[in-house]
């Protein structure tokens, strides 16, 4: 299917109502605008069936594709804030995205590997009006990374999805990985981080980190779409989540690599509280990504040459290749 272009209003939300929210509502009004006209495209390896999985209590989304074998981590995607699983799954989505090699990363990883994604409550589906996840079961909000992370174990444990993990994180993703991975150490094989957010972001930044919180957490009034305004919508705890992290035991031995952005966020400037602006969020972000080479020697720092933040969706394959060196590193006696 030929690449498709589309535009960037939907709804009276373009990317001048995406000013609060990252990369991430830039890609979801093309996919609002788009998906609905667009016939189902289809490579890589099928995927299962998703299924609900009682957590206790509640439900939670899990999809899973590829064959488990004998001495093989289970591949593990976690999404970053407001997402579904979606962005690992879709597609459609790959299509919007001149340049972008598919399969998506699911399915591409499910050729060789067992891999598994899932819906936290409260995030956004890529599906026409993009509604809130109905698919999971919604919680109270606001939550902190510790929350996520037993909240993950939990799905796991009753999925009965066989540890050892090597856990992808996008965005908050990655600080969900790497709590989960000082928590449950004997249940991680290795971690990739996809542009993950860094706890050393508030030093990073320092007197302006205020202010890219509030750009983050803007009051609900502020989201900019109608799903993200509603009570149960994802709301994490930044400062609590990061406090959570450094407090947490230190990181076992094992593999790790890190993909970086090498575009800048896609926030226009006028949309941007006075007193900081886009390349100071840009260079404090990126610059934190050294926390995570710094946490194990040779760290590999892969720089996504084109990329925005979603790097499982400009380049897939690169997030693939990377989560297969880890697979291969966690499977070795040598770490």
């Amino acid at each position: 299917m030929p690449k498709q272009h589309a535009s960037l209003k939907t709804s009276g939300v373009g990317i001048e109502g995406c000013s609060r929210a990252h990369v991430f509502c830039v890609v979801l009004t093309v996919v609002a605008a788009s998906l609905a006209s667009m016939a189902p495209r289809s490579f890589g390896a099928a995927i299962d069936p998703g299924h609900r999985i009682d957590i206790g209590g509640r439900e939670l989304y899990l999809v899973c594709g590829g064959q488990l074998a004998p001495g093989r981590p289970t591949v593990v995607l976690v999404s970053g804030y407001h997402d579904s699983s979606d962005p690992w799954t879709q597609a459609d989505v790959l299509s919007l995205l001149p340049g972008a090699v598919g399969p998506p990363v699911l399915p591409g990883l499910a050729r060789s590997q067992r891999v598994c994604a899932y819906d936290r409550p409260g995030t956004l589906r890529y599906i026409d009006g993009l509604p809130l996840t109905s698919r999971s079961t919604a919680v109270s909000q606001p939550r902190t990374v510790k929350d996520l992370t037993v909240e993950l174990h939990a799905l796991l444990s009753k999925a009965r999805v066989p540890p050892p993990y090597v856990l992808v994180g996008h965005s908050l993703g990655g600080l969900i990985a790497l709590l989960y991975a000082r928590t449950y150490p004997h249940e991680i094989g290795g971690i990739v981080f996809v542009d993950s957010f860094s706890p050393t972001i508030p030093n990073r930044l320092g007197v302006l980190w205020p202010l890219y919180r509030a750009v983050i957490n803007p009051p609900s009034t502020a989201q900019p779409l109608t799903s993200l305004k509603l009570a149960a919508s994802e709301t994490v705890l930044l400062d609590e989540s990061i406090k959570q992290v450094e407090q947490a035991p230190p990181l076992a031995t094992m593999p790790l690599v890190v993909l970086t952005k090498t575009e800048p966020f896609r926030i226009p400037a006028g949309a941007l509280p006075p007193g900081i602006t886009l390349p100071q969020i840009d260079v404090g972000y990126n610059g934190a990504e050294s926390y995570f080479v710094a946490l194990m020697p040779s760290t590999p720092q892969i720089f996504a040459t084109g990329s925005e933040h979603y790097i499982q969706l400009s380049q897939p394959d690169l997030v693939i290749s990377a989560t297969e060196l880890i697979v291969r590193r966690a499977m070795s006696p040598i770490k």
